[in-house]
């Protein structure tokens, strides 16, 4: 494991574009569950009646808005959440002077609480909110929830979490920001995703830098895109990489 340590951090320091392209993994060590493994969001949200990707649909938010809202409240809003080591360390290395930017499918937020300057959130921010007739992000001053507890805005305008729904049609200027990135990167992390997720898993196919590392507990389609495998929590692991960077020992 030393060794993969001392790999990744002269990976890094010889790196002048980095791109960390992250799944829900990243955020377990904060206290959020991730979506498809047991216990996960998908497990939770799943009822007799419906799926996980069912019930975080378009057709399922327009038929049980109150579902859909009981549903966001207990599974997907994480206010006492923090950012790990892992969400730091791409902060860290920004401020040694890197060109980083986050590409996640992610809503948590974290990256962006962590001061990352450039996150592309590629299925949105459930710590933002838009109205539901025109699409608009508001203010999170102007959310309220009424007698049935549907999000409103202070003028009782219906309300949404600013995320990506199954049959929501993806921010085309994000995915292609991301794509751009990728393809300028000379570093590439992969980080706490199953790559199942399409279009979203894609976006690493237009790597054509160096090293493309993969931080990840299980194995995922065509291993052989990585040159490096590390099988750790990914908040210890870029810890112990940053204390060797910044010259403190691991």
């Amino acid at each position: 494991m030393q060794d993969q340590v001392k790999q990744v951090a002269e990976m890094v320091q010889k790196a002048h574009r980095i791109v960390a392209f992250t799944g829900a993994g990243i955020s377990t060590e904060s206290g959020i569950p991730d979506f498809r493994s047991s216990g996960g969001l998908f497990d939770q949200l799943t009822g007799r009646r419906f799926t996980g990707e069912e019930a975080l649909s378009v057709p399922f938010f327009e038929q049980h808005p109150e579902l859909f809202f009981e549903n966001y409240r207990n599974t997907l809003d994480f206010p006492e959440a923090k950012p790990n080591s892992g969400h730091l360390f791409f902060k860290r290395i920004e401020d040694m002077g890197k060109k980083v930017t986050i590409v996640t499918q992610n809503i948590d937020n974290l990256h962006e609480a962590a001061g990352n300057s450039t996150v592309w959130t590629v299925h949105g921010n459930a710590t933002q909110w838009k109205t539901v007739r025109t699409n608009q992000v508001v203010s999170n001053n102007e959310l309220c929830w009424d007698e049935n507890g549907l999000a409103v805005d202070s003028k009782g305008e219906s309300l949404r979490p600013n995320i990506v729904l199954y049959g929501d049609q993806l921010d085309q200027q994000v995915m292609m920001e991301s794509a751009r990135a990728v393809s300028k990167a000379d570093l590439l992390f992969v980080i706490g995703t199953s790559l199942n997720v399409v279009p979203a898993s894609y976006l690493i196919d237009d790597f054509r830098g160096e090293n493309a590392v993969l931080i990840n507990q299980t194995e995922v389609a065509d291993m052989s895109r990585f040159n490096l495998f590390i099988q750790e929590k990914s908040g210890q692991f870029l810890e112990k990489v940053w204390k060797r960077l910044s010259n403190e020992e691991v």
